[in-house]
């Protein structure tokens, strides 16, 4: 029924408008042109690079199509003809727009019909690696050998900027080996590792313990002599060093690579009351990695628990950045541990085990080379690949059988669809040439499988004009909600012909949401979307911003993840985007806003006060973040962020060689000084005046999301009074005062955040759009074209009369004629 609905809202809209249509649109156009552009659109004048008077009607053509779409974007949005020099009568804007918008719309669904929607694209690097996880049930990374994806119209699941390389195949290749690697072991199940470790007998906290304040701990330099950072009890160490050659747990020898469970008891010590969070990462003497943080409490013990995947050639690092400077700013190195008053982590003991395995062999030598029987290796023929003999063997009682079975089989899986006839047959050919030449039935299958991983039928959404057939919608869709391959039980709906049934696509589109796999669509989406991903773009500088750091980053992108999922969980209005009365925070969050009562690091909601300025997006530190530079705020980079993000209408770019704004530290000019000369500027202030406004209502957040009433400085400005985590914090001077007042093209103005998100629930319907759009965008792999818009429309339209739900959404979307086609 739904589908119905979109059709023939989506077929009135272009229809309507094409019985206006003459059989030369020009016709129409003309008169317009003459009465209201071509005095600044000819062939003299030419302003912003359009000469109405040359362009011609050629549809067909991308670029010139282009040219038509923008002719009728600035007159529906008001822009042209300007509003003080031109005045149109009663229903000759609509009549002109709607002349225009016929023969566009027949234009580019004529070529939808054809080719549809999307080009056929490719797996980007984050499917592949789901793809390879689920098909071979291995947990490998993967994602890491691919070269990165291009994205466009904001997302890398578009087809446009999936292209094909040399070095794509290259790396597909070695992604291939990597994972079947991984699937494929022939040795005896891992040594199992279950045990408690205590730094007590780790060899360089032991040796600090031991050796007496001053004593010189280099045979070769008498003079190198050091201050102990540990004291020790019956019971525990207590570490005041963050430095990560010391904090090691290198007795901790990890067996294998895998998944490991990891249990730590700690508290805080001598912290003046408060809590401290340590970090656990892995050190492979190349990289550290972060695998979670947690807060120790002052009072008692806490023990906690996670789960990990580790390398056999990293160590496990405890760390806690806040430790190791007492409340006078003396540091740990200068006084020692023995005098030492300030905080510090006592560590009683670290568990850890695993690696955590079911069945053995695993199973994903069966997925990779189907029921085929093992056998021990006798003794004197052990010898296998990288060093590593393998202790079992295959033993296929028909070997040719067993290639042909395995392979045909691995390649239906692989397609997410029912083989063609005799398609397996050149992997199996690549098989059978490997075996004739001497190589064992692992080798053999290894080569097939291979070019299996890296054919255009593994590696392509396979999709056909017209509306989509039930195996690609149950690969859109997983691939929509999971970025993985459909499972089971979507490819079985799919072979009975049911899923495209719309009682049974809701379902499914329910069944999706609610797995665990579900959090690869907040992740994927939500950081394309909001640019979450150029979290890691800009360093804070550490004197103006001296309370900046790691956890707070972390918690940044965390919390617009886990709003996203709390709108999405309970199907709350997508209105909640632009104010909400919660935030979804975790303790380092709530300091951050200087909100109290909220403990541990776990990300939970937590209702707002009434004077608040939290509450939807553009308050949430991540944003607020990404739309700085480290140093200053500017008000034209939030602003055209909430353009385009938010509202989905982009801003044009600046004029070449216009010039930019340079941030003034010094606490001498304000950014809406700067701003007032630059819109002094003719070619300026028409999109500044659209702009600026955005920017400026969120003037009152620094560029790490805090709040502030006045800006910081590095020169001028009165001593700050304030503390963060129990310290003094003096690095920065309090600058000039911040106005986060301003006034909306239409004239309506607002004094600060608050009032403008007043203002921007009036625009709620623009917010959806944009959001619908984006959702349409990432989800059928192809950016939304001048024909879509009115089935973009369609689907605002019933999310609303549904009560606005951002699952509901969601489900709207999936229901829609533009995710059910090609």
């Amino acid at each position: 029924m739904l589908f119905r609905i979109f059709s023939v809202l989506g077929f009135l809209a272009c229809t309507s408008a094409a019985a206006i249509a003459v059989a030369s649109p020009q016709a129409w156009f003309a008169p317009f042109f003459d009465k209201h552009c071509i005095e600044c659109h000819d062939g003299e004048a030419k302003k912003g690079g359009l000469d109405l008077t040359s362009l011609p009607w050629k549809p067909e053509g991308q670029a010139n199509f282009a040219d038509w779409v923008k002719v009728y974007d600035r007159v529906a949005k008001g822009e042209m003809p300007p509003p003080k020099k031109s005045h149109l009568a009663a229903g000759e804007l609509q009549a002109f727009l709607a002349s225009l918008k016929a023969p566009l719309c027949e234009t580019e669904i004529r070529q939808q019909k054809a080719d549809g929607r999307t080009t056929l694209r490719r797996l980007n690097r984050t499917e592949y690696e789901n793809t390879l996880h689920d098909l071979l049930s291995v947990d490998t990374p993967l994602k890491q050998i691919l070269p990165e994806d291009t994205p466009m119209h904001g997302f890398d699941t578009v087809a446009e900027g999936l292209r094909f390389s040399q070095l794509q195949i290259e790396k597909y290749l070695e992604a291939a080996d990597a994972a079947l690697d991984a699937a494929i072991v022939l040795t005896k199940k891992p040594e199992h590792l279950n045990k408690r470790f205590s730094y007590k007998d780790e060899d360089g906290i032991r040796k600090n313990l031991d050796t007496p304040m001053g004593t010189p701990t280099d045979k070769f330099n008498p003079k190198n002599t050091h201050r102990v950072m540990f004291r020790e009890t019956p019971s525990e160490v207590i570490m005041f060093s963050t430095a990560d050659y010391l904090v090691g747990l290198k007795k901790c020898r990890i067996p294998a690579d895998g998944l490991y469970r990891i249990r730590i008891s700690g508290n805080a010590y001598q912290s003046g009351g408060l809590p401290e969070t340590v970090l656990i990462y892995t050190n492979n003497y190349k990289e550290k990695r972060l695998l979670s943080y947690f807060e120790l409490p002052p009072d008692k013990p806490r023990e906690y628990q996670f789960t990990t995947r580790l390398a056999a050639n990293e160590h496990i690092v405890i760390n806690c950045d806040t430790v190791g400077q007492d409340p006078k700013g003396q540091n740990i190195y200068n006084i020692g541990a023995k005098d030492f008053t300030g905080a510090g982590i006592a560590i009683q003991w670290v568990e850890v085990e695993g690696p955590l395995i079911g069945e053995w062999p695993a199973s994903s030598l069966k997925k990779a080379l189907g029921n085929v029987p093992l056998g021990d290796v006798p003794a004197n023929k052990r010898k296998g690949r990288n060093s590593k003999s393998p202790d079992y063997a295959l033993y296929p009682a028909d070997v040719g059988k067993a290639v042909v079975d395995g392979l045909t089989q691995f390649a239906g899986r692989a397609f997410r669809r029912p083989l063609e006839p005799d398609e397996a047959q050149p992997f199996i050919k690549l098989a059978q040439d490997q075996l004739a030449a001497g190589r064992s039935f692992e080798d053999a299958m290894r080569v097939g499988l291979r070019g299996i991983l890296t054919s255009p039928e593994f590696l392509l959404l396979e999709e056909h004009p017209g509306k989509l057939d039930d195996y690609a919608l149950a690969s859109r869709l997983s691939y929509f909600l999971w970025s993985s391959m459909p499972d089971d039980e979507l490819l079985k709906l799919a072979a009975a012909k049911e899923l495209a049934k719309p009682a049974v696509l809701k379902a499914q589109t329910e069944r999706l949401l609610k797995s665990s796999k579900a959090q690869a669509f907040t992740k994927n989406f939500v950081g394309q979307w909001l640019e979450l991903r150029k979290i890691d773009a800009t360093t804070p500088d550490k004197r103006l911003y001296p309370e900046f750091d790691q956890l707070l980053q972390l918690g940044m992108v965390s919390e617009t993840e886990a709003f996203f999922n709390e709108l999405l969980s309970h199907n709350l209005s997508v209105n909640s985007l632009i104010q909400s009365d919660f935030a979804m925070i975790n303790n380092r969050l709530a300091e951050h806003y200087e909100i109290d009562g909220v403990q541990r690091e776990q990300f939970r909601r937590v209702s707002l006060p009434a004077n608040s300025p939290r509450g939807g997006l553009l308050a949430q530190a991540s944003v607020l973040k990404i739309t700085a530079n480290g140093t200053v705020t500017s008000p034209v980079i939030r602003g055209a962020w909430v353009m385009k993000h938010l509202l989905g209408q982009p801003p044009q770019p600046p004029p070449a060689n216009l010039g930019s704004i340079e941030p003034d530290t010094r606490g001498t000019t304000t950014i809406r000084e700067q701003l007032a000369k630059h819109r002094s500027v003719e070619t300026c202030a028409s999109c500044h005046s659209k702009i600026d406004p955005p920017g400026f209502a969120l003037e009152s957040f620094d560029v790490i999301g805090g709040w502030r009433t006045n800006y910081r400085s590095q020169e001028k400005g009165g001593n700050v009074k304030r503390k963060y985590h129990g310290k003094n914090i003096w690095q920065y001077k309090e600058g000039p005062e911040v106005d986060a007042s301003g006034e909306l093209p239409d004239g309506r103005k607002f004094q600060g955040i608050a009032d403008f998100k007043k203002l921007l629930l009036d625009q709620q319907d623009q917010v959806m759009t944009a959001l619908a759009g984006n959702l349409v965008t990432y989800g059928t792999g192809a950016g939304i074209q001048f024909a879509d818009r009115d089935q973009i429309t369609a689907i605002v339209k019933q999310t609303k009369a549904e009560g606005s739900g951002l699952r509901t959404l969601v489900h709207i979307v999936v229901q829609s004629p533009l995710f059910l086609n090609k």
